[in-house]
């Protein structure tokens, strides 16, 4: 990332600006699945040039967030229930036992970051998305295991947008808030095998939520 002469305050490039602004419209659901979109018309929203653009709309299709169709377009990748399924699978197998271990080595800093966290009330979609994320990556960190840390940071991108919508009704986000609570409690209790199924209900009510939004 470019910096300014100081080196001291990041500059973010022209393609970090329109990826990360194409991401978060898309993660938030303001771009929604199966909407086409126009290469030329994003430019001018972003008033940006065409190489910038291109290049974050390859990173997005990488990330499976984008279907780059040749010579007829770019569309938002649907959502796909087969998908969903799958993430929730591997979430089950992997968040639980991080869970586990995050409580048998996490420390009072990361606690108190957990519990600001936990603190932020907010209305605003955006925020409470990046809030979610910084609760799971916090516990990942915690769990000591850099590898494992970086395979869900991988499967909350994916998972993002489902979380999004299940999110839409306002009694979802009081019980999230409660499930976050009772998984910091076992953490700060430092008892694994009720981080783990703390977590494991987590994702559990998750996968409830969104199956009776879309069935």
């Amino acid at each position: 990332m470019a910096q300014t002469r100081a080196g001291t305050c990041p500059i973010v490039s022209q393609n970090e600006r329109a990826y990360r602004r194409l991401k978060d419209d898309i993660v938030a659901l303001r771009l929604k699945p199966g909407d086409a979109l126009n290469e030329a018309g994003l430019c001018a929203e972003l008033g940006l040039g065409r190489t910038p653009v291109n290049q974050a709309l390859h990173r997005l299709m990488h990330e499976g967030l984008v279907r780059i169709l040749p010579r007829k377009g770019v569309l938002v990748q649907p959502l796909s229930m087969d998908e969903f399924a799958h993430l929730i699978e591997v979430r089950r197998l992997t968040e639980p036992p991080c869970a586990a271990l995050a409580a048998t080595r996490i420390g009072p800093d990361v606690l108190e970051q957990l519990d600001a966290v936990l603190a932020a009330r907010t209305d605003d979609l955006d925020a409470i998305l990046d809030s979610d994320r910084r609760f799971h990556a916090l516990i990942a960190e915690a769990s000591g295991n850099r590898v494992l840390a970086e395979v869900l940071a991988g499967l909350h991108g994916r998972s993002v947008r489902f979380w999004a919508l299940s999110l839409a009704t306002g009694q979802h986000l009081v019980e999230v808030a409660e499930e976050h609570a009772v998984i910091l409690d076992a953490l700060r209790r430092r008892d694994a095998p009720a981080a783990a199924a703390a977590m494991t209900a987590h994702i559990d009510s998750f996968a409830r939520t969104l199956a009776s939004r879309l069935g």
